[in-house]
C-alpha cells in the first residue's frame, strides 16, 4: 500500500471521492460518447465545406454568441450554492423564490441578447465581412437567442443530483447535431444548410432541459413557482447579486479567449484562415469537453468542505483531480506529436492540413485550462471569485493586447500562441489565489479556535 504524508494511506484519496463515484462514470462515459460524435461531425463538416466556408459558418455563430455571452447573466453557480442551504429547509418559499429568480435572469438576459444583437447587425456587417446573403443567415440565427437559455434548469438538475439526465441531453443534442450533418453532406449541403441546422440545434438545446426540468420542479415545489413572490429574495439569499455578477464577470474574462477570439480575428484574417485557426479550436474544445464536465460533479462537493471547513480533504480532492488529468494531458499531446500530421491530412483533407501546428498548440492551451476548472471550482466554493476574476482579466488582456500587432504578421498561429500564453496565466495564477485563500482560511480558522 503507498502511503502519502503522516502515513496517510493512498485510501485515503478513493475515499474523498464517496458518494462521487456513479456520477463521475455517468458524466465522463457520456461525454466520451458526446466528444466521440462531435468528432464525428467536425469531420463531415470539414468534409462538406472547404476551410472558408467553415470560417464563415463559425463567424456567423461567433456574432450571436458574443451578446449572449455578454448581456444574458448565468445564475447556475448562484442558485446550487445558494440552493444546496434551502435544499433541506421546512419552508420551501425561499427556494421557489431562489428558482423563479434564476428562470427571470434566464428568460429577460435571453431577449435581451437577441434583440441586442439583431439590431447591432448593420455597424458591424464590415468588421465581419458580411455579405447580404450571409447578413440574412445571421439574423436568422439571432432569432433562435430570444429562446430562453436553460441555465437555471440545467442548474436544478446538477442541485437534484440527476446527472444522468444531463447526460442524456449532451447526447440527444450530440446525436441531433450528427444526424443532421451527415445528412446535408450526403446530399452535398452548402451554408444555407449547415446555418439551418445551426438554429435547429440551438433552439433543441435551449428547449429540452427546462422540459425534462420542470416535472422534478413540480415535485419539489409543486405549482407556486409562478405565483410565489420575491420580496424576501436578498435577505434569504446574501450576497445572491454579488455571486451572480461576480461568476458572470469571471466566466466572461475566462471565457472571452475561447468565446471572442474568432470575433476579434474576423477584422485581420480571411475566411479560410479562420477555417484553419477553428479546426484547431475544436480539437482543443473536445478536450475540454472530455474533462470540464467533471466540474459539474466536485463543485457541490467543494462547496460541502467549504462549508464544513474540511480544508485538508479539499486540498487532496483538488491535487488528486490536478494530478491525474495532468497525466492524461501529456499522453494525449504526445500522441498528437507523433502522429497528429498524417491524422489530420488523412481525417479531414488536404485542404486543412496547415492546421496541424495550430491544432498541438491549442490541445496544449486546452489541457492548461482543463487543470485550472478545478481550481476555478474550488476558488469558488471558498468565494473568492475576486481573485478568480482578477486572473481572467490578466489572461485575457494578455491574449487580446498583442493580437493586432501579431496576427497581420504570423496569422492565425500567432493568435493560437497567445491562447496557450493565457492558458497558462489562468493555471499559474488559479494556483496561487488557491493557496492564498487556503492559508487566509487556516489563520481564521486558528483565531476562531
Amino acid at each position: 500500500m503507498i502511503h502519502l504524508g503522516k502515513g496517510r494511506p493512498y485510501r485515503g484519496f478513493l475515499q474523498t471521492f464517496d458518494g462521487l463515484w456513479g456520477s463521475l462514470g455517468i458524466v465522463l462515459s457520456s461525454n466520451v460518447v458526446v466528444s466521440g460524435l462531435t468528432f464525428a461531425t467536425l469531420v463531415l463538416t470539414s468534409r462538406s465545406l472547404s476551410p472558408a466556408g467553415l470560417g464563415m459558418l463559425v463567424m456567423i455563430e461567433a456574432y450571436g454568441r458574443i451578446f449572449d455571452q455578454v448581456l444574458r447573466l448565468e445564475p447556475s453557480q448562484a442558485l446550487i450554492r445558494q440552493g444546496t442551504l434551502h435544499g433541506h429547509h421546512p419552508d420551501d418559499r425561499p427556494f421557489r423564490r431562489l428558482v423563479k429568480f434564476g428562470f427571470m435572469l434566464d428568460i429577460g438576459g435571453s431577449i435581451l441578447a437577441g434583440a441586442v444583437a439583431i439590431c447591432s447587425l448593420p455597424l458591424l456587417v464590415d468588421w465581419f465581412g458580411f455579405t447580404p446573403d450571409t447578413t440574412l443567415l445571421v439574423v436568422l440565427f439571432c432569432l433562435t437567442l430570444l429562446v430562453p437559455a436553460p441555465m437555471t434548469s440545467q442548474a436544478m438538475l446538477r442541485l437534484f443530483d440527476r446527472f444522468g439526465l444531463i447526460a442524456r441531453i449532451h447526447v440527444a443534442t450530440a446525436v441531433l447535431r450528427l444526424a443532421g450533418t451527415a445528412g446535408l453532406w450526403t446530399i452535398g449541403g452548402d451554408l444555407v444548410h449547415f446555418v439551418l441546422l445551426l438554429c435547429a440545434v440551438s433552439i433543441f438545446e435551449r428547449v429540452l432541459p427546462t422540459l425534462i426540468c420542470l416535472p422534478l420542479l413540480l415535485r419539489r415545489c409543486g405549482h407556486g413557482i409562478g405565483r410565489t413572490g420575491m420580496a424576501g429574495l436578498q435577505a434569504e439569499n446574501e450576497g445572491l447579486w454579488r455571486s451572480v455578477w461576480a461568476a458572470n464577470l469571471n466566466v466572461l474574462a475566462r471565457s472571452s479567449i475561447r468565446h471572442f477570439d474568432v470575433v476579434a480575428l474576423s477584422g485581420f484574417v480571411g475566411p479560410a484562415e479562420i477555417g484553419l485557426y477553428v479546426l484547431g479550436k475544436r480539437f482543443a474544445m473536445l478536450l475540454i469537453r472530455l474533462g470540464s464536465p467533471l466540474q459539474l460533479v466536485v463543485y457541490p462537493r467543494m462547496c460541502q468542505f467549504a462549508a464544513g471547513r474540511k480544508l485538508s480533504e479539499m486540498v487532496r480532492f483538488v491535487a488528486t483531480l490536478v494530478a491525474c488529468f495532468a497525466g492524461l494531458s501529456a499522453l494525449g499531446l504526445l500522441a498528437f506529436h507523433l502522429a497528429g500530421a498524417d491524422f489530420v491530412s488523412r481525417v479531414f483533407g488536404a485542404d486543412f492540413a496547415a492546421a496541424t501546428p495550430i491544432i498541438l498548440v491549442q490541445l496544449a492551451g486546452a489541457c492548461l485550462l482543463l487543470l485550472a476548472t478545478i481550481l476555478n471550482a474550488a476558488l469558488q466554493a471558498v468565494r473568492r471569485e475576486g481573485q478568480l476574476l482578477t486572473v481572467s482579466v490578466v489572461a485575457a488582456v494578455a491574449f487580446y493586447a498583442p493580437l493586432p500587432l501579431l496576427v497581420p504578421q504570423h496569422g492565425v498561429m500567432g493568435a493560437s500562441f497567445l491562447y496557450l500564453l493565457a492558458s497558462a496565466i489562468v493555471f499559474f495564477g488559479c494556483s496561487v489565489a488557491f493557496a492564498a485563500a487556503l492559508r487566509s482560511e487556516k489563520r481564521r480558522s486558528s483565531v476562531a479556535g
